[in-house]
């Protein structure tokens, strides 16, 4: 049987399953998770993707994803391949983690946001592992009533439909998810062809639009944020400003600015959505060397604090 092909384009958004193979675990403890949330966290800064809910479950796990640059499938492949081979190593297997492709629908944002959000954090409850959602630490719904702060997901476009106000937003949603422990309608009874999830006039006229343009004709601000792409001359400039240096110090092979310019070759590739092929002509590097770059400076973020709010501040000068 043919696969379905995959649906991307700017601003697109999913509700994403992958499930481990033969139905087994794919988290055998919590460290685990917490593995699989820093990768997470890691994907969503290198491929500018927004992360609206996810919940980690025993043998598989659900994402709600937008992704500004249309990039769903270099993400998730980046996003399975890392955890498994984490989990190959730490565990001495081999072999595949995951049951084949992650599945992923397109959705019609405006209509089931609300409702694909709680349909996610009331995974355990549905499951029968916890009675309430806040009682399952591996969901989003942590982050969403203030019990966890991690940064991976943007909580602010859905709670944003319930108050202005931060506060009554939160105590509104928390309302909102719990009235549906009782039971709700299935948001996929609407799922068309098994690949989207949108009213008709989404399917017939928007969808094919945005297919056909490359983008929407609406969007929040922090999404067209995310769309506007840096030239990689405009990164090494401001990474030069930065540092106080000249910009062709760091697209020479010198160990003075060594640790400058690993900044700016991952910097190139984040901001300006090129590939790393494109990358290595400008600092004079193979393609290999940017994707050596760009695991070290993902490791060195996820250890230091520093390190991250250097990053930011270079990229607040953008």
């Amino acid at each position: 049987m043919a696969r379905q092909p995959r649906i991307e384009y700017e601003g697109a958004f999913y509700h994403v399953t992958s499930r481990g193979n033969l139905k087994q675990n794919i988290y055998f403890e919590d460290s685990d998770r917490e593995k699989y949330l820093a990768i997470l966290g890691r994907i969503k800064e290198r491929y500018c993707c927004i992360i609206h809910a996810y919940v980690l479950m025993d043998n598989h796990f659900h994402l709600l994803i937008e992704t500004p640059r249309a990039n769903l499938h270099q993400l998730m492949q980046n996003l399975n391949t890392s955890y498994t081979v984490f989990v190959n190593r730490k565990y001495h297997r081999s072999g595949h983690l995951f049951q084949g492709r992650y599945k992923a629908i397109i959705v019609d944002k405006d209509m089931y946001l609300l409702a694909l959000s709680r349909y996610i954090h009331l995974n355990p409850v549905r499951a029968g592992v916890v009675r309430s959602p806040d009682q399952y630490r591996w969901t989003s719904y942590e982050e969403y009533v203030g019990h966890r702060v991690l940064g991976v997901v943007n909580t602010w476009d859905t709670l944003s439909h319930f108050s202005g106000d931060p506060a009554k937003a939160v105590a509104q949603y928390k309302s909102f998810v719990e009235s549906g422990i009782e039971g709700t309608d299935s948001p996929f009874k609407d799922l068309r062809a098994g690949i989207v999830l949108g009213r008709e006039d989404f399917v017939e006229e928007k969808l094919k639009a945005m297919v056909r343009d490359k983008g929407t004709d609406r969007e929040l601000p922090a999404l067209k944020k995310l769309r506007t792409k840096t030239s990689i001359g405009e990164v090494i400039k401001a990474v030069a400003d930065h540092y106080g240096i000249d910009p062709d110090d760091l697209r020479r092979r010198s160990r003075r600015f060594s640790v400058q310019r690993k900044v700016a070759v991952y910097l190139a590739k984040i901001r300006s959505g090129q590939r790393n092929s494109s990358v290595a002509v400008h600092f004079g590097i193979t393609t290999q060397a940017v994707t050596n770059v760009l695991t070290e400076m993902e490791k060195e973020l996820e250890r230091s604090a520093r390190v991250r709010e250097e990053i930011e501040g270079i990229k607040c000068k953008m």
